[in-house]
């Protein structure tokens, strides 16, 4: 793999943790620096063309307009220059408003009623998570500026006085854990949506009125700062910097300026390419926040691929609102580079609020080259004391019988299956006693392997073993997904042309660098012995592609929650799509003349109008 495809590969794995997890593998300004190194390597590399990324196992909601992301510049002078570039005159109004470390959120209306929230996903298609609507009250259900269909979007997050117990982990991952959990959803309720932009059918003329209107109708909107002077955003970002970022409620990574007059948008967009952004916003990042601390050690953690995580144990700092005593060191070569000795000062940076990470070791400037103190050097596996063998930038343990690679590749299936009760602790209880040793061991479980271990009570061992039954029942994609392999999700393998355990074993096309995981990942023995065991106790279907009937749009209440009527849509052979297009089949609708926006349009371009009562007869 060249380095282009290894940057890359980096920035889609930590996309993925970002979007679809609460727990980012790497900070916000690791993320930026690896996008600053593939631009200068490769200016015109695909990913630029992406926004976020897409998650398997969800219901996707396709966006009527896409959501892109936002183009960055680090200072002011920065911000001149891009003002310069669109508006050399400086004719243009501008809106200077809050960049909000959360998760985007859009929400639609049609009629004026509330018909879904959907995340932003992969700017395309985003997860339907319209449940949030029932215990967030910034989200109304009714509207009263538009009747036809418009989307309100806006970011999801945690504030900075919630009552909710964050674990001492940072608000984002929280909002983002609450949000996908499955069930005991009442916590819901700390969450907050503060909206920002209006569009589709609203005749509104600029940005900076569009947030008036929201607040006029019950949503809790943002502060935004109208400049005047080219000097005015110097000024107002020394003011967001000194006090604004402590004020707000929310946290906060940065400030958008965008053009305010919305006439202008297509003409500006017009000018250059509309891939990744458009060109009438842009967002300035803030200046990383530092603080000083002093090393107290570094515990080794063992990855599911045997991979030597290092993770630097220090004097507790506090950053965005979390006491942070701990940072990830990614690597064994970063323990080297940053040549890390016991009670160095490090400088741990605050990247956007979100996870820590050591900018620097202030000691070893000074320290003199012969002086190597107490250096942590590591020659044996911290788990199985086996012998360590380099794998790029990693020490890799390869021992097949390694304890710690065994619990947490259980641990990686357990999650990704949805096996919300089986806990690590339950994992690490059941390995311990002798229960379980692979995945595979999961399935061969039985209630006397839970009797006398304390803590497992008849109901909560009848639970596990119920999730772990459910688990049985799966397709050949849900199972490829689940085994760790680098990248390889559902939407992966489709685009490879794998829906069966047949066709995977067969896969040997090298092309890309998600292929190149695959035929790596068969190459050890050891992965297809674990494969072939879990074939013993699974139940799989083959996803093989057969023809769709069509796709199938839905406006209006129908008789059945939203998911459970997309189920039965997708059971009957059909596809979903949360959008009408030319290549849409079919609408259902509540009333066939209600005249909505959503019916004139299918009307005009031919799409079939159907009851939801016709349809499912």
């Amino acid at each position: 793999m060249n380095k282009i495809e290894q940057i890359v590969n980096q920035l889609l794995e930590a996309r993925d943790a970002y979007y679809n997890s609460d727990t980012p593998s790497i900070s916000d300004t690791e993320f930026d620096e690896l996008e600053d190194r593939l631009r200068e390597l490769d200016s015109d590399n695909e990913y630029f063309k992406t926004v976020g990324i897409s998650a398997d196992d969800v219901v996707k909601i396709e966006h009527v307009r896409p959501m892109l992301s936002m183009q960055k510049a680090k200072t002011v002078p920065e911000i001149l220059k891009w003002i310069r570039k669109i508006d050399p005159g400086f004719k243009y109004k501008y809106c200077i408003e809050p960049k909000i470390d959360g998760l985007s959120a859009a929400c639609m209306y049609r009629n004026g009623k509330l018909e879904y929230v959907a995340t932003r996903g992969d700017g395309l298609k985003g997860q339907d998570i319209s449940h949030v609507a029932e215990y967030i009250t910034d989200i109304p259900a009714v509207i009263s500026f538009s009747s036809g269909e418009v989307e309100v979007r806006g970011e999801l997050y945690l504030p900075k006085d919630t009552l909710y117990d964050t674990g001492g982990r940072p608000l984002r991952n929280n909002c983002v854990g609450l949000i996908n959990r499955k069930e005991n959803r009442e916590d819901l309720r700390h969450v907050r949506f503060a909206s920002y932009q209006i569009t589709g059918d609203a005749d509104i003329e600029t940005e900076s009125e569009k947030v008036e209107v929201l607040k006029k109708n019950g949503f809790n909107s943002i502060e935004i700062f109208l400049p005047h002077t080219l000097e005015d955003f110097q000024k107002y970002f020394d003011l967001y910097l000194e006090s604004k970022r402590k004020q707000w409620l929310y946290e906060t990574d940065g400030l958008i300026i965008t053009v305010d007059e919305c006439r202008n948008f297509e003409d500006i967009d017009s000018r250059w390419v509309v891939d990744h952004h458009h060109h009438y916003a842009i967002a300035l990042k803030p200046p990383v926040e530092s603080y000083e601390t002093s090393l107290k050690g570094i515990f080794w953690q063992v990855s599911r691929q045997g991979n030597i995580i290092p993770v630097a144990n220090f004097e507790p700092v506090y950053i965005g609102g979390a006491r942070i005593e701990r940072a990830t060191l990614n690597n064994y070569d970063n323990v080297l580079k940053l040549d890390l000795h016991e009670g160095d000062i490090l400088l741990i940076e605050r990247a956007n609020d979100v996870i820590p990470y050591i900018r620097e070791n202030i000691s070893s400037k000074s320290r003199e080259p012969e002086n190597s103190g107490n250096r942590f050097i590591l020659e044996k596996c911290p788990s199985c004391g086996g012998t360590l063998f380099e794998n790029g930038v990693h020490l890799q343990c390869r021992n097949e019988n390694c304890n710690e690679i065994k619990i947490q590749k259980i641990l990686y299936w357990v999650k990704e299956s949805g096996m919300e009760t089986v806990a690590e602790a339950t994992v690490r209880t059941l390995f311990e006693k002798g229960k379980i040793a692979s995945i595979s061991d999961l399935y061969r479980l039985e209630k006397k392997d839970f009797e006398g271990i304390e803590g497992f009570g008849e109901k909560k061992t009848v639970k596990i073993l119920s999730e772990i039954e459910s688990s049985r029942n799966t397709s050949a994609l849900d199972v490829l997904s689940r085994l760790g392999i680098p990248l390889v999700q559902k939407k992966a393998l489709k685009k490879l042309g794998i829906n069966s355990i047949e066709q995977f074993m067969n896969f040997n096309d090298s092309s890309y660098v998600i292929g190149r995981n695959i035929i790596e990942w068969k190459n050890d023995r050891s992965n297809i012995d674990l494969l072939d065991s879990l074939l013993a106790f699974l139940r799989i279907s083959d996803d093989s592609i057969t023809a769709s009937k069509g796709l199938v749009g839905m406006t209006g209440k129908g008789p059945k929650g939203r998911n459970e009527l997309i189920a039965e849509i997708e059971n009957l052979g059909y596809e979903f799509t949360g959008t009408i297009t030319k290549d849409t089949g079919i609408l259902l609708c509540e009333d066939v003349n209600s005249g909505s926006a959503k019916l004139k349009k299918a009307e005009k371009i031919g799409v079939k109008i159907m009851s939801y009562d016709d349809f499912f007869k």
